[in-house]
């Protein structure tokens, strides 16, 4: 491949690449049920997707190098935010990010929120000052290789950054990896280990969704989600579904007999609400300290997501807002045709206690329906000071389905 800001190709390194979820014949069921047309035989393979380094293969480490230093939050506002703020490009901020991965576009109907490429002599400069830093700490060592990068401004004062490195400690015959926060203030040439903006390894994950006789798609999310706990051995996690009395699948008895390790089962009765839904998962969940990402249908859930969601969710901080990449009707994985989706929030994560502040779901306004209440979530998250990353998260997409039928008569 060519990176969009070097002029020669290179060859694609393994780190590059990760399995694909295999389509299994209750997700192909599912996708021809409501692609509502006939699709060619070879369609609905398996293929291999860009990724990000994964921590199933690549445990990050804390390695300690860097002096620590204290991070102002990128987001302030002393007033209220109007409505579907969140929106706004103004508001929630673009990162940059290297290698190009969440620049790959195939097409251009929207721009928002498209992340840009870092220029190189960034990149080698933000590593030559880790490596200086290696170099003179009591864990010395070699970087081998950047695996990732990401660049957040903070206003006037300087760049945040997200750095993942492949370090070869002295004395050692392994690669160790480190996945942190680090800062650089403006006229500095000096990196600091941000102490009060840092993702928490281990933390525990609830994915919870909501809904009403989706049955094949709900087979289909179990399906997913046992597949990555295999590929990524990451089991920090439970399935939280709340069904609104689907009469066309026992959902407590499919998730009976899944490989799932955790999950739960909440039964709701009366008509749809997905904000009510949502809710009634947030308060089933006791931690604080345990993250809850709430999710939709009709998703193809790449292995890494569940960890690259640890990596943007910091408690008392920010939240987490991906785009996802919403496919054409006819169109799978195989064949992505579409647009990157700017115009919502379903997918969110945040800290239980952070989903506390902010009051979660509002189940008063949005009531028996769906639409407006992930935006409004995201506005209130702004106004209370805290930060939304958003990205395009490569191989993360929504199928095409119909409206028909679905929760309203």
């Amino acid at each position: 491949w060519r990176l969009p800001d070097a002029s020669n190709f290179v060859s694609i390194s393994n780190d590059s690449f990760v399995p694909a979820v295999p389509l299994n014949s209750t997700a192909k069921e599912a996708i021809l049920e409501v692609l509502q047309g006939p699709l060619p035989s070879n369609v609905l393979q398996s293929h291999w997707r860009v990724a990000f380094v994964e921590d199933a293969v690549y445990p990050a480490t804390d390695l300690d190098v860097l002096p620590s230093c204290e991070f102002s939050s990128l987001y302030a506002f002393p007033h209220a935010l109007r409505e579907h703020d969140a929106y706004n490009e103004n508001v929630v901020f673009t990162s940059g990010v290297y290698p190009g991965y969440h620049t790959i576009d195939w097409t251009t109907t929207h721009s928002k929120n498209r992340a840009y490429v870092i220029k190189k002599e960034v990149v080698d400069s933000v590593v030559g000052l880790y490596k200086a830093a290696l170099s003179s700490s009591t864990n010395r060592g070699t970087v081998e290789q950047l695996h990732y990068m990401e660049q957040t401004a903070n206003k006037n004062h300087g760049m945040r950054y997200l750095v993942e490195l492949g370090i070869r400690l002295e004395g050692q015959n392994v690669t160790t990896h480190t996945s942190e926060y680090v800062y650089l203030a403006q006229g500095s040439t000096h990196l600091c280990h941000t102490i009060n903006f840092e993702w928490k390894h281990y933390a525990f994950v609830y994915l919870v969704v909501t809904l009403k006789n989706l049955g094949l798609w709900t087979k289909h999310l179990i399906h997913n989600i046992e597949h990555n706990q295999r590929v990524t051995q990451d089991f920090s996690m439970e399935l939280v579904i709340v069904d609104y009395e689907s009469s066309d699948l026992n959902v407590e008895e499919e998730l009976s007999k899944s490989s799932l390790p955790k999950w739960h089962y909440i039964r709701k009765t009366g008509p749809f609400s997905r904000a009510g839904g949502l809710q009634a998962a947030l308060d089933y969940v006791t931690d604080p300290n345990s993250i809850v990402l709430a999710m939709d249908m009709h998703l193809a859930i790449p292995p890494g997501f569940v960890n690259y969601a640890r990596k943007h969710v910091v408690q008392g901080k920010m939240a987490f807002a991906p785009m996802f990449f919403r496919l054409n009707k006819g169109y799978t994985e195989v064949n992505p045709q579409g647009y990157w989706e700017p115009y919502t929030f379903g997918i969110f994560g945040m800290y239980k206690s952070d989903w506390d502040t902010v009051g979660g779901y509002n189940t008063t306004h949005y009531t028996n329906e769906w639409g407006g209440e992930d935006v409004d979530v995201a506005d209130r998250t702004l106004e209370h000071g805290y930060e939304i990353f958003r990205i395009r998260y490569p191989g993360f997409l929504h199928y095409y389905h119909s409206r028909k039928g679905l929760w309203n008569s």
